[in-house]
This record gives C-alpha cells, structure tokens and sequence, in this order.
C-alpha cells in the first residue's frame, strides 16, 4: 500500500493529524467523533453561546482546529491557553477604512473571481490591504472585527525573527557564533555547533522529523512536550521547549549552512539567543520595540507551554490593523514617523534574501525563493517577503509596489498555502494594475 507522506510547514500546521493520532492512541477518539459530527451543522455564530453552552457548540483543547470551532477558537486563544499579553504605550491614530477592490478580478483556477469573492471562498476572516501606508482594502468575516486578534501560528516565527535580526545589527548578536558558546544548555546537542546565522535561516542541519504518519517523529515528543497533546500518551519527561530542544541529537547527513529544512524546533532556538541577547522574553521585546513605538491600536498575546516559556514559532495573536504596521515600517526602511524604529539593514536584508540554492536543495523544484530570518522569500516579481501561518495566515510585504496584504484565515486545511499562491499572485498583480490606472 502507498504510503503518502503529509506535507507541512511546521508543527502547529498539522496539529489536526497530530491530535487524531494522540486521541486514537488515548482511546477517546469516538468522543470526538461524535462531538464533531453533532457540530458539523452549528453555525459559526452558535458557538460558545449559553451558560454552558450546549456541548455541540463547544469549544475545547481538543477541537479547537476542527471545523466549524477553529472559527472562534482562532479569535479566542486567550480563553483556551495561557498567554502573556503585549501592550501597546498608547494607541496612535485609528485608520480610515476602505474597500476599493469590491470589482477587482483575477483568476482562481480556471475561473475569474473577484476579490470579495476570493476571501469567502477560501475561508479569510480578514483581510487588510495597505498601499504607500493607507487602506484601500480591509474586509471582516466570521464575527471578526478591526479589534479583534486573530491567531497567527507560524507567521509568529518572522516576528521572532525580526528580534534576533535586531540583535545581530545592533551587535548583540554575533551570526557567525556557534549556538553552543551562547546557549551552555544546548552543548551536546545537534545545534551546538550550527552558527546563528545557520538556525535563523533554518540551514543547521538538525535533524527534525515532522512525518505524522511515523511514530516515532520528533514532532511527536516535541508536541507533548509543549502542551499540545498529552505527555502519558508518547512516553515523554521533559516539560516545555526548554527541556526538549537539548534532547535533539542528530543531524542531517549533509554540510551546515548548505540545505534548508523547515523545522519549528529551531524557531525556539532562535528565541532562546534573542531572549539571552537582550534579556527580555520575546513579547517583552515585541512590546518595547514594536506595540509601543508604532502606535498599535490593540493588545496581542503569546502563548506559553506548560513551563511558562513562550511558544516563539506559533504562539502570536494580533489584529490585522497593527501586524499591517508592522508590514508597512518594513517597507518604509524600518522608520515611523521620523523615527528609526528598526535598523534599516533588517528589511533591506529581507528583500534581498537568502540562500536560494540552500532552499531549492532542501524543496527541489522551488526555484526564485529562500528563507531568510525565518521570513520567506520570493525573488520573483512581484518581489516579496512574507510572514505565514497554519491555514492562512500572512503578512505579505511587496517592497517594489509599496504594497503591504494582511491574511487572516480559519481555512479547513492546515497545510493551504501552497494552493493558494498563484490565486493569490494573480490578486496582487492585479491590485498594482488598479493602484498604477493601468
């Protein structure tokens, strides 16, 4: 019997394999079942509604990515799992909205959509478009609102990103340092002598398993010890990520730096340096250098694993409105109003990428892209660096159209962005067109 291996961009990405495995192995998989087929039918808005809710409209732990839950759950993280809150200094001014793409056409497929259109059909509980720094696009679904924050699972990972990037231009980082001289816990482990520059481009050679139909995956041990699925079922001690990044021991058979490998574990490795180099958490940082100084409109939140450490590679909720600010600084060179907000070597390094042929070697075929800060990155016109998440969620940033596109989606499958690009490249030219009178 063929076996097809399940294709993901991180752990968080297949979490819905993940938990029907864990729940299968527990022996409470018919509870599920029979819950998820008496919610097939409850509308969205039904959800979380009574005291206590009825038990079809439930939401929990454990359906929390299922269909038609993962509507509100994507919108009430914070009511599910610990967090740690980010706060704004004080609230800049509030945007004018828009809708200026209502009859913008494009093709999906071999159909012609429009942009409305585009959004329902795929799912997108907002989206937000920003040209030369003003809306001319935000559209809200799904009991979404402009202040509501949404989850961003993996498009979390730029925003680490962007602080460990700070850190090496600001010089209290060095990129070319072994991660074991910075970090004495990881010494004897498989990142110990992988470079910095190497784990925020994802190039380390860690050896990472994320096939969930293995199981004896890394991702399996990994999840457990997070606090996704339960530690008894997968034989797992360690507590947190802390714990369980230093039990990673193997490496890929190939050279360091020379072969990209999309793996959430080094993301946590990734915060761990920025977090020593600056001695502040992640959400610390993000709320002294971004939340405060950028005017946001909102609070966000990080979640935390059951050791109080912040999930760095998919645990960020935040409003459309102020993950557009943080797009259109980038585009602006790091600068806000006068002020240099980020060195301006960070998003001209973006724009400029990483190792492409580090990535075709590690996603043979994917020619005109790369990872870089654990951003990723298309050379190809039109030019962009994009932040993505489980089931849809981006922050795209096109730096030779002054364009800045907010995505946030509750679509039903996890691993959806690959279908989506062309769609979704097709809309942006099309937006340039528009915007440029052509």
């Amino acid at each position: 019997m063929h076996k097809t291996k399940l294709t993901c961009y991180g752990v968080i990405q297949c979490l819905p394999s993940i938990l029907f495995s864990i729940l299968a192995l527990s022996g409470t998989i018919a509870a599920l079942l029979t819950q998820a087929a008496l919610a097939a039918d409850i509308p969205a808005a039904d959800l979380m509604k009574g005291f206590p809710p009825p038990p079809e409209a439930r939401v929990n732990v454990l359906n929390w990515q299922q269909n038609p839950q993962k509507i509100w759950s994507f919108q009430h993280v914070r009511e599910l799992f610990p967090t740690r809150r980010i706060q704004p200094k004080s609230p800049g001014a509030s945007w004018q909205g828009a809708q200026k793409f209502e009859h913008l056409k494009f093709k999906q497929g071999a159909q012609s959509v429009t942009w409305p259109e585009f959004l329902q059909r795929n799912h997108v509980d907002a989206a937000l478009i920003l040209h030369q720094g003003k809306v001319v696009d935000e559209r809200y679904f799904n009991g979404m609102d402009k202040g509501v924050p949404h989850f961003m699972f993996s498009a979390s990972k730029s925003m680490t990103g962007l602080m460990a990037a700070t850190a090496v231009a600001e010089g209290r980082l060095d990129e070319t340092a072994q991660v074991g001289k910075l970090i004495p816990e990881l010494v004897g482990s498989a990142w110990a002598d992988a470079t910095v520059r190497q784990v925020m481009d994802m190039t380390d050679g860690v050896r990472f398993s994320e096939d969930y139909y293995d199981p004896s995956a890394d991702v399996w041990a990994y999840s457990a010890a997070m606090g996704w699925v339960t530690s008894e079922t997968r034989n797992v001690r360690q507590v947190g990520i802390l714990e369980m990044l230093p039990t990673l021991r193997a490496r890929y058979d190939e050279p360091q730096g020379k072969v990209f490998h999309y793996r959430s574990a080094a993301t946590d490795v990734v915060a761990w340096l920025a977090k020593r180099a600056y001695g502040m958490t992640v959400s610390e940082w993000l709320e002294s250098r971004l939340w405060a100084p950028l005017g946001m409109e909102y609070d966000a939140s990080m979640m935390l694993d059951p050791a109080g450490t912040e999930v760095a590679f998919a645990g960020i909720s935040a409003t459309a409105r102020d993950l557009a600010r943080i797009g259109q600084m980038l585009l602006d060179g790091g600068r806000v109003n006068g002020y240099q907000i980020l060195p301006s070597s960070i998003p001209a390094d973006l724009a400029k990428g990483g190792d492409q042929a580090a990535f075709e070697a590690g996603a043979p075929g994917a020619k005109g892209r790369s990872y870089r800060n654990q951003w990723w990155v298309s050379h190809q016109s039109p030019r962009s660096f994009s932040a993505i998440g489980a089931f849809n969620q981006r922050l795209m940033v096109f730096p030779d159209d002054g364009l800045v596109v907010v995505l946030f989606s509750s679509h039903p499958r996890p691993t959806a962005a690959p279908e989506l690009e062309l769609p979704l490249h097709n809309a942006v030219l099309a937006m340039v067109q528009q915007l440029q009178g052509r």
